[in-house]
């Protein structure tokens, strides 16, 4: 669960959004939907890192955002899709088991198994910095699954993905939510949303 309270982003004396109250429950994906450059992904690195907004507090999993322990609680892919390009798809798999304290033995099925159905298990040891767009979605996006976290936030995780991946992640995000998390999602594109989260947070 993320709760949100009182929130506020100021930016060159422009307010982003203020005094936004929100709370995001578990077992729902929420699609947070308005048009390129309203500020979805500041609301999203508001909610995610502390010292990014101006005011008001987050609670993932009851636990204040600024503590270190509620970073295990949720796993943010962000807009831009150039992390670790240094690593390859499994030293960075093994990376993520390792930050977020996984059974190694069951977070590397799981990785087995997203990245089969992803098709990307040809590429693991590849370095991310000669993946696709589509291809660094996709390894980033089985980081997350696999890592335990309760709460995963990401901004336009379809950004780059072909129809077939975009039918497989959505059902492994639906997978997610049925065991019991929450899933928040950025997208512009209302086809992404019909049909498949369970409500929407509009900024306008």
């Amino acid at each position: 669960m993320i709760k949100i309270e009182n929130l506020s982003k100021t930016y060159e004396k422009k307010n982003i959004f203020h005094a936004l109250s929100l709370t995001l429950y578990d077992t729902q994906i929420y699609a947070l939907v308005g048009v390129n450059g309203i500020g979805k992904t500041t609301f999203l690195n508001s909610i995610t890192q502390s010292a990014f907004r101006t005011n008001g507090n987050v609670l993932i999993d009851s636990i204040p955002n600024s503590a270190f322990e509620s970073k295990y609680h949720f796993f943010f892919i962000p807009d831009h899709k150039d992390m670790f390009l240094n690593l390859s798809g499994n030293e960075y798999l093994s990376f993520i088991i390792n930050i977020y304290k996984c059974d190694f033995t069951a977070a590397s099925t799981a990785a087995h198994k997203i990245t089969s159905l992803l098709k990307i298990s040809a590429d693991l040891n590849k370095p991310l910095s000669s993946y696709s767009l589509g291809m660094k979605q996709k390894i980033y996006l089985t980081g997350a699954l696999i890592s335990g976290a309760t709460n995963l936030i990401l901004d336009e995780p379809f950004n780059g993905l072909d129809p077939e991946s975009v039918a497989t992640l959505k059902k492994l995000l639906l997978e997610h939510r049925d065991a019991g998390n929450l899933v928040l999602f950025s997208a512009h594109n209302l086809d992404l949303v019909a049909n498949f989260c369970d409500d929407v947070v509009f900024i306008a």
